[in-house]
Parts: C-alpha cells; structure tokens; sequence
C-alpha cells in the first residue's frame, strides 16, 4: 500500500522537475517559470487580465505575481495598466515583444505537456485527473474549515 507521504513527495518532485525543466528552456529568452507561466496563462487565455485575477489562475501569492510582473515589465514583455473602475488595481496587456517570442514559450510548455503524458494511455489520463480532482476536492473541505 501506497503511503500519502510517498504520494505527496512524489507528487512535489514532479513539480520541481517540470520547473527545471521550464526554467532551463526559458534560460535563452532570460525568463524564469514564474515569468513564463504568466506569459504562457497571458498568451493562451486572456490577455489584459486584472493582476489579482492572475494570482487566482495560477494560485500563486499576490506578492510573487507582482515581483513576476515588475520583471516582465523591466524586460519589456507586459505592460500595467491601471484599472478605470479600480484605480488601485492594474491590468496586465501583452507587448509585441511578447508576442514576438509566443510561439517559442507556448511551444516549450506543450513539449513538457508531451512529455508528461508519454506512454501513458489516454483512460490513465482520465483516471490520474479524476483521482486529482477528488484529493483537490479533499483539500478545499479541510481548508473551508
């Protein structure tokens, strides 16, 4: 049997691998994961995105988002905007530069993506995402609490 433990740190080290992994092939375009992962959530969601609701996205802490984006910006691949209804609140828009450099960063993403799912049968993949689903599911009752 399977301990949580061994499932939780296996689960850790997956993550930690696929961040080397981004982290090395974003290297070249002097970006990092977190920069990428805004970039890549920006070019194939919605652009123009309030950087509050980015945070939510990719659940990653308003703080770390907003030194990611101060990055971007120096580095010129996003620009901020502030809100008009919010005049705390800032925008977050593509620049050429960014899209200049998409289809290299979508494609570094989709080649990990590959990656992961290689020699695994599409029904273990459907599997695999409805076991996640329920240990999330576990997760958020405990953190309702």
């Amino acid at each position: 049997m399977i301990s949580m433990l061994s499932l939780w740190l296996e689960m850790k080290g997956i993550l930690r691998s696929a961040r080397q992994i981004i982290n090395a092939e974003l290297g070249p375009l002097n970006l990092s994961s977190a920069e990428g992962d805004i970039l890549f959530h920006l070019l194939t969601g919605s652009n123009n995105l309030p950087q509050e609701k980015i945070a939510e996205r990719l659940d990653i802490g308003k703080a770390a988002v907003s030194r990611a984006i101060d990055s971007l910006e120096a580095k010129g691949y996003v620009v901020r905007k502030r809100q008009r209804n919010d005049r705390r609140a800032y925008c977050v828009t593509l620049t050429d530069k960014a899209f200049s450099v998409g289809g290299e960063i979508e494609g570094i993403y989709n080649r990990l993506y590959q990656l992961v799912r290689e020699g695994i049968p599409d029904e273990e993949i459907v599997h695999i995402r409805s076991v996640l689903s329920r240990v999330a599911k576990n997760l958020q009752v405990m953190g309702e609490k």
